[in-house]
């Protein structure tokens, strides 16, 4: 995955995703995980279905609020397109695209 090009217009991508999708989050941020692996893992093929399945597992096994996973989420979609630099721009993007509104 690392060789696919992801550039200004894929980040707003994710960060207008994520932003229209805290609109709905009634019951907290993991209701919206059926969506979001829809659209990360189906569609857009940014993180396969084990990565997307460890990021959950691992937020829910960590103490602290739930919605961490967004954060890994965003992590191993920057990892995946550029390296460290790149994941601590994918947790920004999608953790303040979730608790922006």
């Amino acid at each position: 995955m690392s060789g696919l090009a992801f550039g200004w217009h894929e980040w707003l991508l994710l960060f207008s995703h994520f932003l229209s999708l805290s609109l709905l989050a009634v019951g907290g941020a993991i209701m919206l995980a059926p969506e979001m692996h829809r659209f990360l893992v189906d569609e857009q093929m940014w993180l396969s279905d084990p990565q997307f399945a460890s990021s959950i597992a691992l937020a829910q096994a960590a103490p602290g609020p739930n919605v961490l996973f967004i954060a890994l989420l965003g992590w191993n979609i920057g990892l995946n397109h550029g390296g460290g630099a790149m994941a601590v721009l994918g947790v920004l993007v999608a953790m303040v695209g979730v608790l922006l509104p």
